[in-house]
């Protein structure tokens, strides 16, 4: 399942929200302004081959987390598509299925 959002409810304590990252520098910079606000949190790295980051924070401190947390991914910014082989293929595709879109639409409407 595709997931829009960085973070959930604690499967296990429904009094806490996790968030999780990636990328060790947006998680480094999540801790650098949860420690500016100071908002008690917990850590926790899963490492099953890529590493995964958790941050946890208390569901009361949920909305001063939640604007770290957009601070945090802003200042890091990643592509949608890392890959730049992948990049280019989906758009040589979008712009060639565009072109045939366009020429079948001047073919039918003016010939």
């Amino acid at each position: 399942m595709l997931g829009f959002l960085n973070y959930q409810t604690h499967p296990e304590d429904a009094q806490k929200r996790v968030f999780y990252y990636r990328f060790e520098d947006v998680y480094q910079s999540m801790q650098l302004e949860l420690q500016k606000k100071n908002v008690p949190y917990e850590t926790y790295v899963e490492d099953d081959g890529t590493c995964t980051y958790y941050i946890i924070v208390n569901r009361v401190d949920f909305d001063e987390a939640y604007a770290c947390n957009a601070t945090a991914l802003t200042r890091h910014k990643k592509p949608f598509l890392a890959d730049k082989g992948l990049r280019i293929f989906i758009f040589s595709i979008f712009f060639i299925f565009t072109a045939i879109a366009i020429v079948g639409y001047i073919v039918s409407n003016y010939f």
